[in-house]
């Protein structure tokens, strides 16, 4: 009963009891049980009509805007009503004591509506001021629960993606029959096991992630062993935490797209560098031959997922370009992480 929900009704109506009982004192120096009943018989006829207002005429007349005629005419009808009970309860009390009231009855009536549509016009300030706000916070929820089952469905769409192109590399180098089938399946496990350990989670060490990249791209070398494949780490990466899976989808496009398309003079470099309050990725690698037009075609959209995850997960905290020139393709991710 006595929450903090209704902390500021229980404070209001104890500030007008007190603003009542003052106004009304002279009445206790006379007769201390009429004082006694007529404070609480004054307040309890404002506090039915404000939750009245409240609780059923707004509601149920104001907000639909068909019936908001019929809410003007009832609360017109309310504060002339409850104007008239503290008319007769003022006048009542002062024919009790003797006391002459004011000769003009209308005034005197006018007077007692006052303090109803005083009432009344707070109340339905107040009113609407706390509607809006639970408007806004419902509206705030809705788009956190569609922007999280948006990211939960871009999330899932990168383990399948990336455990496909990890069982390719495996089965190339099954068909070769490769000494290093063995070693590509303890890496896969690995990658498994963060895949289920860490995937879920809204943030990782940054240093969990590289971790991951690095077996990725090892798993690659093991496919394409001339190749150029650097791997470079700067900073203190231990310092940060990240998305899981943000990274992995750029360096993924590099392989898929820019090393795998050609038999030789292919590259991928990947460069991770970290400052105190940012994390940056560089991977170059060299574009596809234009004779594979799909590869051509196909490795920008390689990144339009996580372009989606970090409008919904870090909007206004990063920079990404993207250099699509002659020989090489670079995807510049500059990101915020505190």
């Amino acid at each position: 009963m006595f929450s903090k929900k209704y902390l500021y009704h229980y404070l209001l109506w104890a500030a007008v009891t007190i603003s009542l009982a003052v106004d009304s004192l002279w009445m206790f120096d006379k007769q201390p049980l009429v004082y006694a009943a007529y404070v609480p018989c004054k307040l309890l006829i404002q506090a039915a009509i404000v939750y009245f207002n409240l609780n059923f005429l707004i509601p149920k007349f104001f907000y639909p805007k068909k019936t908001r005629w019929l809410y003007w005419i009832l609360v017109t009808f309310l504060l002339a009503f409850t104007g008239l009970l503290n008319f007769l309860q003022e006048y009542l009390a002062w024919k009790h004591f003797n006391v002459t009231g004011p000769d003009n009855l209308l005034k005197m009536y006018l007077l007692n509506c006052q303090m109803p549509f005083r009432f009344l016009v707070f109340s339905a300030l107040l009113k609407a001021t706390v509607d809006y706000y639970k408007q806004n916070e419902y509206l705030k929820q809705v788009e956190f629960k569609k922007a999280t089952a948006e990211l939960n469905f871009l999330k899932a769409q990168v383990n399948p993606h990336f455990l496909f192109n990890t069982l390719n590399n495996l089965y190339a180098l099954i068909l070769e029959k490769s000494d290093k089938s063995a070693e590509c399946v303890l890496m896969l496990a690995d990658i498994m096991k963060y895949l289920l350990a860490e995937g879920k989670e809204d943030r990782v060490l940054l240093q969990k992630e590289i971790e991951l990249l690095k077996n990725y791209t090892a798993l690659e070398r093991l496919r394409k062993p001339g190749a150029e494949i650097t791997f470079t780490v700067s900073g203190e990466p231990e310092n940060h935490f990240i998305t899981p899976l943000l990274l992995l989808p750029f360096v993924e496009n590099a392989f898929k797209y820019g090393l795998n398309t050609v038999s030789k003079n292919g590259f991928v470099r990947i460069a991770i560098a970290c400052n105190e309050k940012e994390v940056q990725l560089v991977v170059e690698n060299n574009v596809p031959p234009a004779i594979n037009s799909e590869a051509v075609h196909s490795m920008g959209i390689g990144i339009e997922n996580v372009k989606q995850r970090l409008d919904l997960l870090y909007k206004g905290k990063y920079q990404l370009t993207i250099m699509d020139e002659t020989a090489s393709f670079t995807v510049n991710l500059q990101l915020q992480t505190k």
